[in-house]
């Protein structure tokens, strides 16, 4: 208790002294509390510290009275105190496990508290409606197995805790896991007996053209992942016979996929996408990779044309993957194909708004004029007249602003005119998607594509296929409805309704297969890199 602390406490005492102290479990009924102690005078000091302590001896208390019978002063009726805190043991169950709101809970997970004080049991309500909670069990100590939960589900919660009264407790809530790992990929090692080849078995031993891991370590991939710290990398090759690529993992005990309302096997794979597809209608979908599209060289894909003398291109950056915040997607006035050529550049990125660069020597530095907080989708335009550059930008491709001012760049009359997209990493590619391109000016020629400063190898589009074979040896094979999914650039996931798996005995799966191409009737095909990550089986929230 901080007694009243006013700067004339010490000549006029409105500070309590004697004091009655009483508490009652309704509000009604009250309880004068013993051994009440004096309240101590204040000093009047702005550091002044708490200088009395009432001990309530352990008593049950919801309401506290207190009654100024006199104060320091003696003679001035009007008495104050500063501040009360109580510190009290609590009757109520507390600190909840699962955590309040938490997320991703094991289905297997037990339901723990600390209890309130008083409590010599614990009634426990658990439901997926906040407002009709019923009771799941009493127990006697402070935790209660609810038994297998369902998968992707909102559950609430709450622990009533029991004596000669009872004290309701708060309402809780988690959330349950959406999936149980089949293979995250994260227990491969590049130690002899558990590396990732040494479980997915490919074409080293199968004879197909699938190839899991790198030949060197690390063995697993742990760039491009989409959770964890790894993924696995998988090498597919259908040109030669077989025709067709494959790995297969057989589990060590058999799983059973039927319990927490499963309904959905699920995983999430991304590949290298094709560097560039003309969608008809002046729209685009460019992949690129590379460090970044700066500095005394470039690393980039660009989808161009021939350009003779002044011209301009216009487009619509639609999306960009975000690599990095400097991803960049935007027309480019170039005059080689060398990565140090000289160039002029207006690009959207993901997270650094849009930036008119240029670099006016060949090998020289890049300098620009950026312009942040404008995302895609977003209109960029870049004219060439003369030794002249300008660069523009527009939110609907009616009102446009200049980006800076003009440059010069000196280039020849003869060169190139193009998409630009880099992904701003070298492990990463990023896809963008442009539409509403036009041209001004001598633009002659085919669309060509080429890397400019480092190889981004791309996937050709083919298909891909899982297998699940129960431990009778009964398989089932389904196919990713997108015959081209091997060229996504971005992580993607494959949900596959355990219903289209009939035949299998879902309660005891044994192997699982990947492959791309078809199996059954194998022809010639492409070759790429797939990478796989997070197999799990479960229900999805949404």
């Amino acid at each position: 208790m901080w007694n009243s602390n006013q700067m004339i406490e010490a000549f006029l005492g409105f500070g309590a002294k004697d004091v009655t102290v009483e508490y009652s479990m309704d509000g009604t009924a009250w309880t004068a509390l013993g051994n009440v102690p004096e309240f101590s005078r204040a000093p009047g000091m702005p550091n002044y510290a708490a200088n009395t302590t009432v001990s309530f001896g352990g008593v049950e208390a919801k309401y506290v009275k207190l009654t100024i019978n006199t104060n320091w002063n003696g003679v001035i009726p009007q008495s104050g105190l500063a501040e009360v805190r109580f510190s009290y043991i609590p009757v109520q169950a507390r600190a909840p496990q699962p955590t309040n709101g938490a997320t991703g809970v094991s289905v297997e997970t037990d339901l723990n508290w600390r209890p309130g004080r008083e409590a010599t049991s614990h009634q426990v309500f658990l439901g997926t409606d906040p407002n009709a909670l019923t009771v799941a069990g009493k127990v006697t100590d402070h935790s209660y197995a609810p038994g297998a939960l369902n998968f992707g589900t909102k559950y609430y919660w709450k622990v009533d805790e029991i004596n000669a009264i009872t004290y309701p407790g708060d309402v809780w809530s988690f959330t349950t896991q959406e999936y149980a790992a089949v293979d995250d990929f994260e227990s491969y090692t590049d130690d002899e007996g558990s590396r990732i080849y040494e479980s997915w078995i490919d074409g080293w031993t199968n004879g197909t053209g699938a190839v899991v891991g790198y030949l060197q370590a690390p063995f697993a991939e742990t760039t491009i992942r989409h959770g964890g710290k790894q993924a696995m990398p998988l090498e597919y090759n259908n040109v030669k016979t077989p025709f067709y690529s494959e790995t297969t993992r057989t589990l060590e005990t058999t799983q059973d996929w039927t319990g927490g309302g499963a309904n959905t096997l699920a995983l999430w794979f991304r590949g290298r996408a094709t560097g560039f597809v003309d969608k008809g209608n002046n729209a685009f979908t460019v992949s690129g990779g590379g460090t970044d599209i700066w500095n005394n060289s470039d690393q980039f894909r660009f989808v161009y044309k021939s350009l003779n003398g002044n011209g301009s291109m216009t487009l619509r950056v639609d999306s960009i993957a975000n690599t990095n915040v400097w991803a960049k997607a935007g027309p480019m006035i170039r005059e080689t194909l060398d990565a140090n050529a000289k160039n002029a550049y207006i690009g959207v990125t993901p997270g650094s708004g849009v930036s008119f660069q240029w670099r006016n020597a060949i090998a020289g530095a890049s300098a620009n004029s950026q312009t942040t907080g404008l995302v895609a989708p977003y209109w960029v335009r870049i004219t060439r007249t003369g030794n002249l550059i300008k660069a523009e930008r527009s939110p609907d491709g009616k009102t446009w602003t200049q980006q800076g001012t003009d440059q010069t760049v000196q280039m020849a009359t003869a060169l190139y005119i193009g998409m630009a997209v880099t992904s701003h990493d070298a492990a990463l590619t990023t896809t963008a998607a442009i539409s509403e391109v036009s041209t001004t000016g001598t633009v002659t020629g085919a669309w060509q594509e080429a890397a400019i400063g480092a190889a981004m190898p791309s996937n050709v589009p083919a298909s891909l296929y899982l297998t699940v074979e129960d431990k009778a040896g009964k398989k089932k094979t389904v196919v990713h409805p997108d015959a081209g999914v091997t060229a996504t650039a971005g992580w993607t996931e494959w949900r596959i309704p355990l219903s289209d798996l009939t035949g299998v005995n879902l309660a005891a799966v044994k192997k699982i297969s990947l492959g791309v191409g078809d199996s059954a009737s194998p022809k010639p095909g492409p070759a790429g890199m797939l990478f796989i990550d997070d197999l799990g089986f479960g229900h999805p929230m949404k």
